[in-house]
């Protein structure tokens, strides 16, 4: 579905990503590893455009989006549930959804929408006339989400979803990922808590320092000793 070949990418005089190969297939979800700084969020800013590639190709089945505007990635079916939530405070939850809809002119695929997201975060239909920030941080990575699945996506980025929350939130936010890929949505999920992320993906790769160290089937890989070491916890 989505093949990333060769990618490099530069801050200046910083080499930030490195030749990095990765490939997600339809249906699965994918994780992609690794600590503070090693390149994480470079990845998923560059995929989505909005840091521009230095070389190498990002492929979206037979087609080349390598540097697309940030806007034409609806077009794609591809949407993003970005690094710290980025609601709009001022505008309620029902707002907040609808302009992750703003590429739907069918009015039904939208109420459509508006029925999947209020099935997986009940919350959010409880809250729906509050503004988003008055909401508790949990429920404003809900909002993200579904925010994002809003515009009917195929593949979906999502950019630490547990970053901040509460340990039983996390695991809410987890099974909602499990839940989105049984209703056919391909997920790349960016995330430090790796043991969650693990659990939750059928494959994985790690990266450090801008470079993919180690990829294969996401079981296999929390079993490595190194990754149980540096990213586990377990010695």
């Amino acid at each position: 579905m989505l093949k990333i070949q060769g990618l490099n990418t530069h801050y200046g005089a910083i080499h930030a990503l490195k030749g990095i190969d990765l490939e997600i297939h339809k249906g699965e979800v994918v994780s992609l590893i690794g600590s503070n700084g090693a390149g994480k969020s470079t990845l998923l800013s560059t995929v989505t455009g909005i840091q521009k590639a230095s070389s190498g190709k990002v492929m979206l089945y037979d087609e080349d989006i390598t540097n697309i505007a940030p806007y034409q990635l609806s077009k794609k079916k591809i949407s993003i549930s970005p690094e710290g939530r980025e609601v709009f405070p001022d505008l309620t939850v029902l707002e907040n959804l609808r302009i992750g809809a703003f590429s739907i002119s069918n009015k039904g695929e939208i109420e459509k929408n508006y029925d999947r997201v209020f099935t997986l975060f009940p919350r959010l239909k409880e809250r729906i006339k509050q503004q988003a920030g008055t909401l508790s941080g949990g429920e404003q990575q809900m909002l993200a989400v579904g925010r994002a699945l809003m515009s009917s996506p195929e593949l979906l980025f999502l950019d630490e979803p547990s970053l901040g929350l509460a340990p039983n939130i996390v695991l809410l936010i987890f099974d909602m990922i499990k839940e989105i890929q049984k209703q056919g949505v391909t997920i790349l999920l960016v995330e430090q808590n790796a043991n969650l992320a693990l659990q939750t993906s059928n494959r994985a790769y790690v990266l450090e320092n801008g470079l993919i160290t180690m990829q294969g089937d996401a079981r296999e890989i929390a079993n490595n000793p190194k990754v149980k070491e540096a990213y586990l916890g377990i010695g």
